[in-house]
């Protein structure tokens, strides 16, 4: 058979990513019915060592691929992004990667304030720096003799820091802000995660109450009793939809067609 050439599928690549750990680089491409040259192309271009990828490697790749990852690389520096990409995975650890799409959203949403805690923590050493060094500015120029003072330099370094005070108010104000905000969101990613943990549970508390209950024979013969019913109007349904129905457009058939329905007209012929 002849091999297939050009540029590999969509469905060729994801084929590639899925089982790159479990097949060789053979298997894949003659599954592919592709020589191994452009599969192994694409491995390298992907950074897929087969069978030699760890958890880490395999999750960043993974996140690398998630639809708002183009965003991101807008939204922050390269710090942050390394940032992010060490916390989204940890987090999907911490959860053993069952993570529901709500879940991913508000772990991606308290990522992101933590780097904009960062980035205010950053800009606030900086005010602090700036207002050191004013300060500094203004002891020199207080400790020289009146004559030589420059009082319109002190000026401007007082408005300065004036300004600077203003700022490293602002930046204490924004943080605490920032911090309630993770805090409410890791509460809610806590709850949302509990309440799919309970139901879960209540499911099975459901099923295995509900068997208990048949070891009373009461229970059990109205359970038998309802199942019978069922079976019953189940049986009644199929056989209405077997018969033969005029529909609007002139064509007689059976609404409903399988091999029992089939059966059913071959015995009553």
């Amino acid at each position: 058979m002849t091999k297939k050439r050009g540029k590999l599928s969509n469905g060729e690549m994801d084929y590639i990513r899925q089982n790159c750990f479990d097949l060789s680089i053979e298997e894949i491409a003659e599954k592919l019915n592709r020589t191994t040259a452009p599969v192994q192309r694409f491995i390298d271009k992907e950074n897929l060592k087969a069978r030699d990828l760890t958890d880490h490697e395999y999750m960043l790749i993974h996140l690398r691929e998630r639809y708002y990852y183009k965003e991101l690389q807008k939204q922050f520096n390269d710090a942050e992004i390394i940032f992010f990409e060490h916390q989204w995975i940890d987090y999907f650890k911490q959860f053993s990667e069952d993570v529901t799409h709500t879940e991913e959203m508000q772990i991606l949403e308290v990522i992101r304030t933590e780097i904009l805690i960062n980035r205010g923590m950053e800009d606030r050493q900086e005010v602090v720096s700036n207002i050191e060094r004013l300060n500094r500015l203004i002891d020199d120029e207080m400790d020289k003799p009146d004559g030589i003072q420059d009082p319109n330099a002190i000026a401007s370094f007082q408005t300065q820091l004036g300004a600077l005070m203003a700022s490293k108010s602002a930046y204490i104000n924004e943080h605490e802000k920032l911090l309630t905000k993770k805090e409410r969101l890791l509460k809610d990613l806590k709850g949302t995660r509990e309440q799919r943990k309970r139901r879960s549970e209540d499911a099975k508390t459901n099923f295995s109450s509900w068997l208990r209950q048949l070891d009373d024979e009461e229970v059990r013969k109205r359970e038998e009793h309802n199942m019978e019913v069922n079976r019953i109007a189940a049986d009644k349904a199929l056989k209405k939809l077997a018969e033969y129905h005029t529909f609007e457009d002139g064509l007689v058939d059976q609404p409903f067609i399988n091999a029992d329905t089939i059966d059913m007209n071959e015995d009553n012929d």
